[in-house]
């Protein structure tokens, strides 16, 4: 999960930057989260599933780091 992470941080960056930094394009950091995505275990989180498939990558991050506490979703 520490490569999702990574991953999910690098995005965040690339768009408060505007677009595109060295770490790389948002189109190259969205292909790499769906990539680790499919990659997950049985033991993965639901919600953190959930934030994946919805592409709500703001509150994966947050899930990640521990700030999103969310046992259900809400939609």
């Amino acid at each position: 999960m520490k490569a999702l992470h990574n991953t999910l941080t690098e995005m965040m960056a690339t768009i408060s930057a505007g677009g595109s930094t060295a770490g790389g394009s948002i189109a190259e950091h969205l292909a790499t989260i769906d990539h680790l995505a499919k990659e997950l275990g049985a033991g993965t989180p639901a919600m953190l599933r959930h934030y994946l498939e919805k592409r709500s990558y703001a509150k994966a991050l947050d899930f990640l780091e521990g700030r999103d506490e969310t046992s259900e979703a809400a939609c």
